[in-house]
């Protein structure tokens, strides 16, 4: 007989749903050859194997749970947010949260829990970060340079990302509902747009333009099924029409990628060339600094792209 297990909002927030896709191809492994992987629980919370234990549930699946041992919650939330990042399916939105969740929680652990540091206070409804303070100690900037490393981001990539996550756990403490799919990347909100809408109110966040919420649709909704006749009085969608030459519009949609492809190996030619004049020793600071900062913005808008282009 299956035990039945406890959900805590704080680590299902952590969770990254799977597609409808992901979803059925599980569901159909779990059929057929039953739960191999244990579900993993700490104090009885699903921490890992969520979707797997609620396949399980509705098909009366056997599965094995396997207790974790946590000297806290954030510990256990660090261990949420590292299995995570290990998927390869997670969406950028997903990917920023959960650096930035695994960073405030490794950093509560290494800290000596000092007056200067504000530890979680995580609710059932949501989680929250009363404050994000960047000041450097030796421990924090060794934590943050890992995760840099581990993400292939940078330490102020993550800072970046501290500040977008901070105004989404804003927006999901006053309007849960819309967290999710903010971070399923359904509701699509560039970086200042959400941190404008974190200062809103709970009331004036639900009567907010978010933006129309996109959906996905399977492409055989408008199509007989192949080898079976319709039934009677279903209307068949007709084939679609291939415009002619005359009918293409005058904007080319490729011509924005084709561009940029044409353009970006001379930025990357003139990279390689400073990379072999710049001495590192005699640089100024100051100059440092300034390039730092527009190659740092210059990878986040790399990655952002690629994000956007790898999307189905």
């Amino acid at each position: 007989m299956n035990i039945r297990l406890q959900i805590n909002q704080d680590f299902t927030n952590l969770i990254s749903p799977y597609s409808k896709k992901e979803y059925l191809l599980l569901e159909e492994k779990l059929l057929e050859e039953g739960c191999t992987e244990p579900i993993v629980t700490w104090k009885g919370y699903i921490i890992d194997g969520l979707t797997r234990y609620e396949i399980c549930l509705r098909h009366d699946i056997p599965y094995e749970v396997e207790e974790m041992r946590f000297s806290c919650k954030e510990a256990a939330m660090a261990f949420v947010c590292k299995k995570q990042l290990q998927r390869r399916d997670l969406n950028f939105e997903t990917r920023k949260f959960l650096i930035v969740m695994q960073y405030e929680a490794e950093k509560y652990l290494n800290s000596t829990r000092s007056r200067t540091y504000t530890p979680w206070r995580g609710t059932d409804a949501a989680l929250s970060l009363d404050s994000v303070n960047y000041t450097e100690s030796p421990t924090r900037h060794t934590t943050a340079q890992r995760l840099a490393d581990e993400n292939n981001v940078t330490h102020a990539t993550i800072q970046k990302y501290a500040i977008y996550t901070k105004a989404l756990l804003s927006i999901g403490a006053k309007y849960p509902e819309v967290l999710p799919k903010i971070l399923a990347g359904r509701l699509k909100l560039p970086h200042q747009r959400v941190v404008e809408l974190s200062k809103l109110s709970a009331s004036e966040l639900r009567r907010a333009d978010f933006g129309e919420e996109q959906k996905t649709y399977s492409i055989q909704m408008n199509q007989p099924h192949r080898g079976r006749p319709p039934r009677k009085n279903t209307v068949v969608a007709p084939p679609p029409v291939r415009p002619s030459v005359k009918d293409m519009p005058a904007f080319d949609p490729d011509a924005p990628a084709v561009e940029l492809s044409l353009t970006v190996p001379s930025w990357t030619s003139s990279i390689k060339r400073a990379h072999k004049n710049i001495n590192a020793a005699i640089v100024s600071d100051r100059a440092k600094e300034k390039l730092k900062d527009v190659l740092c913005d210059l990878q986040d808008t790399i990655a952002e792209l690629l994000a956007l282009i790898e999307e189905e």
